[in-house]
């Protein structure tokens, strides 16, 4: 079942927020009276509730994050980047916000536990064509280079926006599990996409940077645009991705066109 948990952004924030409190319940709204299949997972996959969150469970986000996410992403785990804990300041930033835009979704169990974190988000296409010197300013130095590789693969795919017709996209972010292997990834993309038609995005992205994230969003329709390969992208002169372990080889820009059809890979 989806339910909304979101909290209201105050001030200025809120009227920064791409994605209202009350788009987000509207579109909660849809899911409950167009769409009751979604209250059940039809993988035979364990029993699930989606909520939308916001920055009072940022906490619980953070946990999910850390504890499958961050351990297992190439770049971060090649560059050892986690060392436990809020050990990555710069995505613990971009996480809470990215929790105010009232995107990112959480999944229960049936205990009311939660078990999974899908941290999404909104990218524009003026925010795609800003420079790299923009785009590393105030990054922290240990992670200049994970932005870096994303801002080349974005600048490489901003043809995408051509493509679908639109000047914003839905980006379905960095997704954390408490447990792997149970089908909690691919039901928290499939909600994300669902969540996307509701709010009215006509076109989704995400980013993958390994071979397991690649083959999750080919299975709920995500097509590969362009890739940056680990062996040739260089920054400051160096190939800092060079011999990556677990045969991953690059970062894939993905894309999906969002129609009503769209709704067949994820009931």
């Amino acid at each position: 079942m989806l339910v909304s948990r979101v909290a209201q952004p105050a001030g200025r924030a809120a009227a920064r927020s791409f994605t209202s409190t009350a788009e987000a319940r509207e579109a909660l709204a849809v899911v409950r009276e167009g769409e009751r299949r979604l209250d059940r997972n039809r993988d035979g996959t364990m029993r699930l509730n989606f909520a939308i969150v916001g920055p009072e469970e940022a906490e619980t986000v953070h946990r999910l994050l850390y504890a499958t996410y961050y351990p297992g992403e190439p770049l971060i785990s090649h560059l050892g980047l986690c060392t436990g804990p809020h050990s990555i300041a710069e995505l613990d930033t971009a996480v809470e916000k990215r929790l105010a835009k009232n995107l990112t979704l959480v999944a229960y169990d049936d205990s009311g536990r939660p078990v999974g974190a899908a941290v999404n988000n909104v990218c524009t296409r003026e925010e795609v064509m800003v420079g790299l010197e923009e785009e590393l300013e105030g990054v922290e130095e240990s992670y200049r280079p994970v932005s870096a590789i994303h801002h080349q693969l974005r600048a490489q795919n901003v043809a995408a926006f051509d493509e679908i017709g639109i000047e914003k996209i839905f980006d379905i972010g960095m997704i954390g599990v408490e447990r792997t292997g149970l089908g909690i990834s691919t039901n928290l993309i499939r909600r994300s996409v669902l969540l996307a038609g509701c709010l009215g995005f006509r076109g989704l992205k995400t980013e993958a940077t390994g071979t397991f994230s690649r083959e999750a969003f080919e299975r709920v329709g995500f097509h590969p645009a362009g890739t940056v390969q680990y062996a040739d992208f260089e920054y400051q002169g160096k190939r800092v991705f060079a011999g990556m372990e677990g045969g991953d080889t690059g970062v894939t820009f993905m894309k999906k066109k969002f129609f009503q059809s769209s709704l067949t890979h994820i009931l």
